[in-house]
């Protein structure tokens, strides 16, 4: 509710300078991911911000993409350290192949590590670039940078900015933890996962659908769409691994493999992980657990009787076509569903317990 508040506050402004003051104001007296979300909302949704663009939301809050490990070097940069070090020096020199074994046969546990062995997504080992700190020279920023360089108001713009970049590599400590994080260049990619935060801004789940147009796109089945589209793309990742389908999953079973994102707060706290064989049922709040178990129980019989009947009486046909909008209002838990007492908690609650967080903590004593 608060956040809905602060994005009408914004959204609702009369003109520029309105809105200027307004996000002036909330800037230094709201919560900060309260702030980025419902300015985010703000500038998607308003007809005269269209072409206005925010930065990238991993560039916001880098805590939530980044591991420890890039947040802590971004944290440590001094740039007199930096320049006394030999950047520019190839750190392997072996792009030619040259097969060294021959002279280690007599070494025990002999392993060599070829640059035909680098995988796909680790382009910057193929260009001679470790996991530190590079100037422009270097590394491009964004795939599109040379429009931006040919582009008089962004020269002037940047004239006497240094800009610094460091290559990611998601697939840190594969064989530590579990053989599936050997996923993680995939699960943690910043444009994969910032997809999905954008996709829930466009159609965010408390934004009325007549109101702000998201009707017209079915939303509901878009959601489903989309969902569908996220799933078969993981899937085909897990089996170019080997790794076959996802395990049905049950709160009331172990989870096997667990998952550490090794991501840390700017407060230099850690992240809370999953571990190895995980039992969801041991942790968390049981009463949002209940409610989850509760809302797929329902949605289960709803479509086994094949018809959904709404608070004030109208049969809702599940068995044609057009009624997957309405089973994906429901889904996605929008303002948009039939039953907005029953179905628009669900998806607050899930991710609630999933993260270990009680509603008791949103609230200042």
């Amino acid at each position: 509710e608060q956040m809905y508040g602060l994005f009408e506050f914004f959204y609702y402004a009369k003109n520029w300078e309105i809105f200027q003051r307004n996000v002036c104001w909330a800037r230094l007296y709201a919560n900060e991911g309260m702030f980025v979300q419902a300015l985010t909302l703000a500038v998607i949704h308003r007809d005269d911000f269209d072409g206005l663009m925010l930065p990238a939301i991993y560039e916001i809050f880098p805590q939530y993409f980044f591991n420890s490990k890039f947040v802590y070097e971004a944290e440590k940069f001094d740039f007199d350290v930096w320049s006394k070090y030999i950047m520019y020096e190839k750190e392997y020199k072996d792009f030619m192949y040259k097969d060294y074994s021959q002279y280690f046969k007599k070494f025990d546990n002999y392993e060599y590590f070829y640059t035909k062995d680098f995988k796909m997504w680790q382009w910057w080992k193929l260009m001679g670039l470790g996991e530190h700190w590079y100037s422009e020279d270097h590394f491009m920023m964004r795939d599109n940078m040379y429009l931006f360089n040919k582009d008089s108001k962004y020269l002037d713009m940047i004239k006497g900015v240094n800009m610094f970049y460091m290559p990611v590599d998601y697939t840190r400590d594969v064989y530590f933890f579990n053989k599936e994080s050997e996923l993680s260049y995939f699960t943690e990619d910043l444009e994969w996962n910032s997809f999905w935060y954008y996709f829930n801004m466009d159609y965010f789940p408390y934004l009325n659908g007549e109101q702000f147009g998201l009707k017209k796109d079915r939303r509901g089945e878009y959601y489903f769409y989309v969902v569908r589209q996220l799933l078969a793309r993981y899937y085909m990742e897990r089996l170019s691994h080997g790794y076959g389908e996802v395990p049905e999953f049950s709160f009331f079973t172990e989870v096997e493999y667990g998952y550490d994102p090794q991501l840390i707060n700017y407060n230099g706290v850690g992240y809370s992980y999953r571990k190895n064989y995980y039992e969801y049922e041991t942790y968390g709040n049981f009463d949002y657990m209940y409610y989850i178990i509760n809302f797929f129980t329902r949605v289960e019989e709803i479509i086994t009787q094949g018809y959904f009947k709404t608070h004030d009486g109208k049969i809702i046909d599940l068995r044609k076509p057009e009624s997957i909008e309405y089973l994906g209002d429901i889904m996605q838990g929008n303002v948009d569903n039939y039953d907005k007492y029953f179905a628009t908690f669900w998806y607050m609650y899930a991710h609630m317990y999933f993260a270990h967080t009680d509603d008791t903590e949103f609230f200042v004593h």
